[in-house]
């Protein structure tokens, strides 16, 4: 098993809440933050990573104001979300300067904060998560012109609430991890039918143990979640159990991980140590094992492609990011 660094860039993160990095619907492109007042972007080609467009935040906007960013699939469109003023917005900035700004209020109601942002595939809407003293909410809006096309409200997640979103590989459908702390994670899965926005009820609408989410299964049916000590895989769209398994003794799972080619890695590390180190499970999430060293240092922030992956050292201002490609064994003898 080899992890071949690809390329490495340095992310100012000076405040920003986690993720630090954000990646587009298609998979070949991550942003961050470059500086204190520009998002930049990088493109996979194979095994080539290019310099892409780079975007400058507006003069009024601190980056550790923001609470999520998103780069469409053409890199010509950046969406950021933070509190200005008090004011919760939603800013979408082309690489020319041109940019819209709306209020969560107007678009959602008095006294709601948006909390996450991500492109649809096509780059032409945009789904945000935001949440009030009383409610979340999660809407789908017009990413150039900033109407509302549609919302789903559920009942508010026990504060403080980190969200963050996933695209679906296929369906039009976007899932809602919460991790709540104590409380445990919570889910929301909200489809577009290309008519209306409706909530898909699922089995963590009312939570289950923290974890955090590694992936879709390559035929996009499951959800993988890595628990502290288990890896638990989920149906889709309702998030039902299917199935659940211990991870190795020793080994602590840093509630992220990955789907990569046909197989499901876990992140962790060896509890007595504190040394990285990773596991790697067949595409049934079931039989897996601990990989022989060296794994990738770092936090895991997100996959390229199908076999790519990206990494943090959260450690420093900067921190250091590194894309590698994972090469699994050759079985074939």
């Amino acid at each position: 098993m080899k992890f071949v660094e690809l390329a490495s860039f340095d992310v100012v993160h000076d405040g920003l809440s986690w993720p630090w990095l954000a990646f587009d619907p298609s998979g070949k492109r991550v942003a961050f933050a470059s500086s204190k007042d520009r998002i930049a972007t990088r493109a996979l080609d194979g095994d080539a990573v290019s310099e892409g467009p780079s975007f400058a935040l507006p003069l009024d906007v601190a980056l550790a104001s923001l609470r999520g960013f998103a780069i469409d699939p053409a890199a010509s469109l950046l969406a950021i979300t933070g509190t200005l003023d008090s004011v919760s917005v939603l800013i979408t900035c082309a690489e020319a300067g041109e940019e819209r700004r709306t209020t969560m209020e107007s678009l959602v109601g008095a006294g709601f904060a948006a909390r996450a942002v991500i492109f649809e595939r096509s780059g032409a809407r945009l789904w945000l998560s935001a949440e009030s003293e009383t409610e979340t909410a999660l809407l789908l809006v017009d990413a150039r012109s900033h109407a509302l096309i549609g919302v789903a409200r559920s009942a508010v997640f026990p504060p403080p609430a980190t969200h963050e979103l996933y695209l679906h590989p296929q369906d039009d459908a976007v899932l809602l991890v919460a991790a709540c702390g104590e409380d445990g994670t919570f889910a929301r899965v909200v489809g577009w039918s290309g008519d209306a926005v409706e909530a898909i009820p699922s089995a963590l609408d009312a939570g289950g143990i923290p974890a955090g989410f590694v992936g879709f299964s390559v035929d996009a049916t499951r959800v993988h979640l890595a628990e502290a000590d288990e890896l638990r895989t989920h149906a889709w769209p309702a998030l039902q159990e299917l199935s659940s398994v211990e991870l190795a003794d020793d080994f602590v799972s840093s509630f992220a991980g990955a789907v990569l080619g046909e197989h499901v890695y876990v992140d962790g590390e060896y509890a007595e140590v504190g040394e990285d180190a990773v596991m790697r499970f067949d595409r049934s999430a079931i039989r897996g094992k601990v990989l022989l060293p060296p794994v990738p240092i770092g936090m895991w922030a997100g996959r390229l492609a199908t076999d790519v992956l990206v990494t943090v050292e959260a450690k420093g201002e900067p921190a250091s990011a590194h894309i590698l490609r994972v090469i699994p064994p050759d079985t074939s003898n």
